[in-house]
């Protein structure tokens, strides 16, 4: 007879990094300056979005490829955007991961170019601007 395993087809499971955390802030911060309605509504419908990941994570579109990692996008309310990365299970015990990278406003101007692993701009990821990045910022 064979044992059935408890863990066996378990979901993976949602990492945020804490450059996401700071871009989901930024992002509700300016919709709330702006006096858009319900910041919490919408924080609450962007990370349900994100949960539902965990049961179809490859179905959002690859946007970009750096070395193994392919990021993906999530479009929530076809206007929010979610960069994430999903590393398959490495085994039984294992659902896999998805690496929440950034949660940006679909009118920002290239918005996953501030996405990248393990590098930082001068400007905060999630930081809403319309300037080019080859720009000197101004304060």
């Amino acid at each position: 007879m064979i044992a059935s395993r408890s863990d066996a087809g378990q979901l993976p499971r949602v990492a945020w990094r804490h450059d996401a955390r700071r871009s989901l802030a930024a992002l509700l911060d300016f919709l709330e300056a702006r006096g858009f309605s319900d910041t919490e509504a919408r924080r609450l419908r962007i990370e349900q979005a994100i949960e539902s990941l965990r049961y179809s994570p490859l179905r959002c579109q690859v946007v970009g490829v750096t070395g193994r990692l392919r990021f993906r996008q999530l479009v929530v309310d076809s206007r929010f955007l979610v960069y994430y990365v999903y590393t398959p299970p490495r085994g039984m015990a294992s659902g896999g991961r998805i690496s929440i990278r950034s949660v940006k406003h679909a009118a920002s101007e290239n918005p996953f170019l501030d996405v990248r692993e393990g590098q930082f701009s001068d400007q905060p990821l999630g930081a809403l601007s319309t300037r080019d990045s080859t720009e000197p910022a101004t304060a």
